[in-house]
């Protein structure tokens, strides 16, 4: 043997693969086989160059791991593109479950806001909307007394309300089954709740304006908007802190190696 080389299996190559087989223990079998073949052969292939250029065995091959990289991004490569369907179904589920929930509590806003300051708040039509006589007949029939606009106002409450509340109910169920799907191959770390942190601020955001829109022309209609900002903006926040907590034991790896090169 060349005294320049470690010994078989004690070598920094020996150990890194060692360690990569055990982090691909769950993964498929045939990627992580291909993966461990191709890993070795470099890392052979870069430890043989360093030592043409002067290096020791140990050395060089130190050094070959050290180019590599660390072994959760080599993994973290290969897990990300074969995740299989089934494992996007009960995080999806639980995704629009949320997205159910959040809406119903807007809905039982929207009660609280059209019984404190009136329909016209919640879902009042804004400056310039105009019906037809036969669509103002319509309207008014269940609300003797009210004007044309009143009374739209009073039925397109009921339907914020109404609506959104059954998309509630919906939502609960949703997260009834969620509770008892299958728990499949875990999506990485953080994806989950950083898609809903991402889809509750776009909503918050969204409806914010909107309510906005409503308030610097009169008031009306901006219930409806600023419920659902109400309800979205604290769920953003909370889906954020989340998804964040469970990126940092990633990321903290991730900082380690770029600060010792």
């Amino acid at each position: 043997m060349n005294g320049h080389e470690p010994a078989t299996g004690e070598g920094p190559i020996d150990r890194y693969l060692d360690e990569l087989l055990v982090a691909l223990r769950h993964g498929e079998p045939a990627s992580a086989r291909r993966l461990l073949t191709e890993t070795e052969a470099h890392l052979r292939e870069c430890a043989a160059r360093l030592r043409a250029q002067g290096l020791d065995g140990e050395s060089a091959e130190s050094e070959a791991v050290r180019r590599f990289g660390p072994v959760g991004t080599v993994t973290a490569a290969l897990r990300s593109p074969r995740l299989p369907l089934r494992a996007f179904l009960r995080p999806a589920v639980g995704l629009v479950a949320a997205g159910a929930v959040a809406v119903g509590l807007s809905g039982a806003l929207s009660e609280i806001f059209g019984r404190v300051w009136g329909a016209g708040f919640v879902a009042g039509d804004l400056p310039g909307t105009a019906y037809t006589a036969a669509r103002c007949a319509v309207l008014q029939a269940p609300y003797p007394g009210l004007d044309c606009l009143q009374a739209a106002a009073e039925h397109h409450w009921g339907e914020v309300v109404e609506y959104r509340v059954a998309l509630g109910i919906v939502g609960l169920l949703l997260l009834l089954v969620w509770r008892f799907l299958p728990r499949a191959e875990p999506l990485p770390s953080g994806l989950a709740p950083t898609l809903a942190a991402a889809a509750f601020s776009l909503a918050a955001a969204g409806s914010g304006f909107e309510a906005l829109n409503a308030a610097v022309q009169g008031w009306q209609g901006a219930g409806a908007w600023l419920s659902a900002a109400i309800v979205s903006l604290p769920l953003a926040v909370v889906f954020g802190v989340i998804a964040l907590r469970k990126l940092q034991p990633r990321l903290a790896p991730r900082l380690g190696p770029a600060e010792a090169a």
